[in-house]
């Protein structure tokens, strides 16, 4: 009898152990047990800010993408698209005044050259020149800010794409009677004011 009932619970306790063995099946991030499937808190996959960071690093835009922020991709070559154009533009206005300026020096110094720009003097050439070269490179700038900026953009909306942002936001005002305090004359004054409450 005593070895009926060893072989008995030994037997019940590996069909336990087994049967849970089995009904634990990790596919992927995911742990099946008796046909339903739960979530496992260690394998859940959550939106990285590191990987979002590092897409729009690579390629800009590629973590709005990643962030499902699609709209902000066209507005981002918007901006790049401008000022690469912008960068051109004032790079050939450069160009063209710092010919002009290299045209009177040599002019000055006795070569016989045509000036296309003989109504402007020396030094207002030389300010145009300038002048462009800061644009041009105010916009290389602003590339590289624009750049940045992406980036930043991308790492902040990954911390905040799982933040739950509740529909009932609400604001209460109420006035209230608030209840006297032991040195004030109940007669003659009832202590009146307003509570606020804000739910989210």
């Amino acid at each position: 009898m005593k070895q009926a009932l060893r072989i008995y619970v030994l037997s019940i306790t590996a069909i336990l152990l087994f049967s849970s063995a089995n009904a634990q099946i990790k596919y992927n991030d995911r742990v099946y047990t008796s046909d339903v499937e739960i979530h496992d808190t260690i394998y859940l996959n959550h939106h990285s800010p590191h990987r979002a960071t590092f897409y729009s690093a690579v390629v800009p835009g590629l973590g709005q993408i990643y962030n499902k922020k699609y709209w902000k991709v066209p507005v981002l070559y918007a901006g790049f698209g401008g000022l690469i154009y912008f960068v051109g533009y004032n790079n050939f206005a450069y160009t063209k005044y710092k010919r002009a300026y290299e045209v009177k020096l040599r002019i000055e110094s006795g070569e016989n050259l045509k000036d296309e720009y003989s109504y402007l003097t020396k030094q207002s050439v030389l300010d145009l020149k300038d002048d462009w070269r800061r644009y041009r490179d105010l916009c290389v700038i602003g590339i590289g800010l624009l750049y940045v900026a992406q980036i930043i953009d991308a790492n902040v909306d990954a911390h905040l794409f799982d933040y739950d942002v509740s529909e009932d936001l609400s604001l209460s005002i109420q006035p209230v009677i608030m209840e006297p305090f032991a040195y004030t004359n109940t007669r003659s004054s009832i202590p009146l004011g307003m509570r606020c409450s804000i739910r989210f």
